[in-house]
């Protein structure tokens, strides 16, 4: 109750009094910390003198630690279900080793024969020496060498792909058969990460999509495939997996069930390029005010400075009833330098004043952008009209920072704080990057803001626009998003596209008991008519234990029907795939 009331007058900018009534209540529980959390970020955003850096650390970084060094060992309180989906026999491994990597091989070798309930033959293939090896594959003839590459060239039962270091859980091999079957193409598990001192960190994905994989850093490292060719390019793992989307589902199971010695492969984001494809066709954007006219000229004057084309977009201002003369004149004059401006004199409805904005215009896409923003990205539009073209992608959203450049949005994250949707990477600081690099990578997200969010035109058609009648003001960004993946379109975080938000300047925060009404009004609704969609988040690996706004603060266990439910409702599905029923 306390932080709730805190961060009310947080939003309403009485920061004394915020700061006071956490004090009170970190004097009444001082070892809370989400309470200490909290008060860090706000003295910070007040502008006091405090390391909000160091706080964090020492807050979260024991948790964070007490839980990694524990993620193998714990394994053994979830049990695999016995009837596997699978009818496979046995399970082909493929061990790619590679020189200096004889040691760790030893290792590997052992936790294969600790695994349990599974048939398995391995073949050690690379450029290790066999003669260090010998004696241990001596006396297992389950074990081959086979120094060549290529010496499996194709295999009609299930391959496990693993380089040397691997040490795989005993239940490892009989959870990833448990999710495979004749429709799966690949599976794929969580794992830990173990540097050369010995440091662990665990790596966590989300679920399966290639867009994810494009960009991920640290891609799965144990994958069980179908079938498998081995086209004689060695152990490229990521281009492996890869090839499974084409050939059929794939699946992740969100245990983790090894550990490997790192670097195992680093990615890095596929940047543009000159012939990269683009959405052809004239940029609509529209950008509701009321009053506030020194922002609204900051955010016209931003969009057209940093465009690559201004020429091809059209900017379309909703007034919504403005009575301030300097707004007045602000609208008059960037409405002599060809903007638009569509009078609308009602309550403030921002649903109602997009869609109005769109009627009878057929611009291929539209950009949904608030009068408190401004943009840092130059050529926007370019990377608008590429990102649109990317596969299956039909909505774009942007990496949005507060005036102190700490993160405002990373993309929206369902049920993440009391089971309503939250901005990820909320109030991090500007050299966060978040697990796996999400909050500075493009990547799917469920939901990202309204405040800017680009899309197709089309995707607005088929979704039928905002819903102005059960969402005026609130909410209205996450239902769209939630129809349009619904529908098959891949909602995409994109943090090439960065803009300064100052949050609500339009139509003020919610810091008065009706617009709190309101806001939780629409909330209900919006929970009401997704029901365990509004909750769940397949971007986010259930593993993550939150607290408070932090989503990434340590980790929880999952019992089996948990992990299982993860399983089958985030398989991969192809573009423009409508969702199935168990995510619908």
């Amino acid at each position: 109750m306390r932080v709730r009331l805190a961060n009310t007058l947080r939003e309403s900018g009485d920061f004394p009094a915020a700061i006071r009534i956490l004090q009170g209540a970190i004097a009444a529980r001082p070892t809370k910390v989400s309470l200490q959390l909290t008060l860090a970020d706000i003295m910070d955003e007040a502008g006091l003198a405090v390391d909000v850096e160091d706080i964090r650390r020492r807050l979260l970084q024991p948790t964070f630690a007490e839980s990694a060094s524990s993620n193998l060992s714990r394994l053994g309180a979830i049990h695999r279900p016995i009837a596997s989906m699978s009818s496979a026999k046995r399970v082909e491994i493929l061990i790619d080793a590679r020189p200096g990597e004889d040691r760790t091989l030893t290792a590997t070798l052992a936790s294969l024969r600790g695994l349990t309930s599974v048939d398995w033959r391995a073949t050690i293939s690379g450029g290790f020496d066999a003669g260090l090896v010998g004696g241990a594959v001596s006396t297992d003839v389950r074990i081959q060498l086979a120094p060549l590459q290529g010496a499996l060239a194709t295999s009609s039962t299930p391959v496990f792909l693993i380089r040397a270091g691997t040490v795989l859980t005993p239940d490892c091999l009989g959870w990833l058969l448990w999710a495979l079957n004749e429709e799966v193409s690949a599976v794929y598990c969580d794992h830990e990460e173990r540097d050369a001192s010995g440091a662990t960190r665990p790596i966590l994905q989300s679920a399966p999509h290639l867009l994810d994989l494009a960009t991920n850093p640290t891609p799965p490292a144990l994958v069980l495939y179908r079938d498998f060719e081995y086209q004689d390019r060695g152990h490229d793992m990521l281009a492996t997996l890869q090839d499974a989307f084409g050939r059929g589902v794939v699946r992740h199971v969100p245990l983790v069930l090894g550990c490997v010695q790192t670097p195992h492969v680093q990615t890095e984001i596929d940047s543009p390029t000159v012939h990269q494809s683009q959405v052809c066709g004239r940029i609509l954007v529209v950008i509701p005010t009321r009053d506030e006219g020194a922002a609204l000229n900051v955010m016209l004057t931003s969009l057209s400075d940093q465009a690559s084309d201004l020429g091809e977009v059209d900017i379309v201002v909703v007034d919504n009833g403005s009575q301030d003369v300097s707004t007045v004149e602000v609208l008059d004059c960037w409405r002599t330098r060809g903007v638009e401006v569509l009078r609308r004199d009602e309550p403030f409805n921002w649903s109602s004043l997009n869609n109005i904005a769109c009627e009878g215009r057929e611009h291929p896409i539209v950009v949904f952008a608030n009068n408190d923003m401004e943009m840092l990205s130059e050529n926007w539009d370019l990377e608008v009209r590429r990102l649109l073209a990317m596969d299956g992608v039909g909505i774009v959203g942007a990496r949005l920072l507060y005036p102190n450049d700490r993160v405002q949005h990373a993309g929206i994250v369902m049920g993440a704080l009391n089971g309503e949707p939250l901005h990820e990477g909320l109030r991090a600081s500007p050299d966060e990057r978040g697990p796996l690099d999400r909050w500075v990578r493009r990547r799917p997200a469920t939901a990202v803001t309204g405040a800017f969010m680009a899309m197709r035109r089309s995707v607005f058609d088929q979704a039928g626009g905002f819903d102005a009648e059960n969402f005026a003001v609130s909410c209205n960004d996450v239902d769209f998003c939630l129809r349009a993946g619904a529908a098959g379109w891949t909602i995409l975080y994109a943090p090439e596209l960065v803009l300064r938000h100052h949050e609500s300047l339009s139509r003020g925060h919610s810091n008065t008991e009706a617009k709190r009404q309101r806001a939780e009004e629409e909330m209900g609704r919006l929970l009401a008519r997704w029901g365990d969609r509004a909750r769940f988040d397949p971007t986010r690996n259930p593993q993550w234990e939150g607290r408070g706004i932090r989503l990434f603060a340590g980790m929880r266990s999952l019992t089996s029907e948990e992990v299982m439910d993860w399983a089958i409702k985030t398989e991969s599905r192809a573009p423009n795939q409508i969702e199935t029923p168990t995510l619908a």
